[in-house]
């Protein structure tokens, strides 16, 4: 097992809590997240919209669980959990900045308040790929570290 100090379980650690919140506010509060990222009074979220909003928070409280149990894999199953969020994120990337480069035009992506809270939605994803890369790079040195205590 990887020690509960390695940067893959503080990453876990920290990701549990943010996705559970993130999760959880999305599956019970869908139309306050809505209004906060809207420019005026618009239409209130159609029932497609509402579900797909709350099925989604259904999946972020899923990966809340995964890294949770995450922090007590063996090493291999933490790298595999993180290689595979990591790649997750690193897609949310690309379907986001595409989005903001090609999207321009569409009338919502040119009101200020939905760019802010589009910019800033993708942003999560970006640190999380930076969070997940960064645990990553620290999976080789140790796998060298132990090497060298055995020999």
């Amino acid at each position: 097992m990887i020690k509960s100090s390695s940067r893959l379980t503080k990453v876990f650690t920290i990701h549990r809590f943010v996705a559970g919140g993130f999760g959880a506010s999305l599956l019970f509060c869908p139309e306050a997240l809505n209004t906060m990222f809207q420019q005026t009074n618009g239409p209130l979220l159609t029932f497609g919209e509402k579900i797909a909003i709350q099925s989604w928070g259904c999946f972020v409280i899923a990966v809340a669980g995964i890294v949770h149990a995450a922090r007590h894999f063996p090493r291999e199953a933490q790298e595999s959990v993180g290689k595979a969020l990591l790649l997750c994120f690193s897609l949310c990337n690309v379907v986001y900045g595409l989005a903001l480069v090609t999207e321009e035009e569409e009338t919502r992506m040119k009101e200020d308040k939905y760019k802010v809270a589009f910019v800033a939605t993708g942003s999560v994803f970006f640190v999380l790929s930076l969070a997940y890369t960064w645990a990553l790079l620290e999976v080789p040195l140790s796998l060298e570290r132990e090497s060298k205590k055995q020999s």
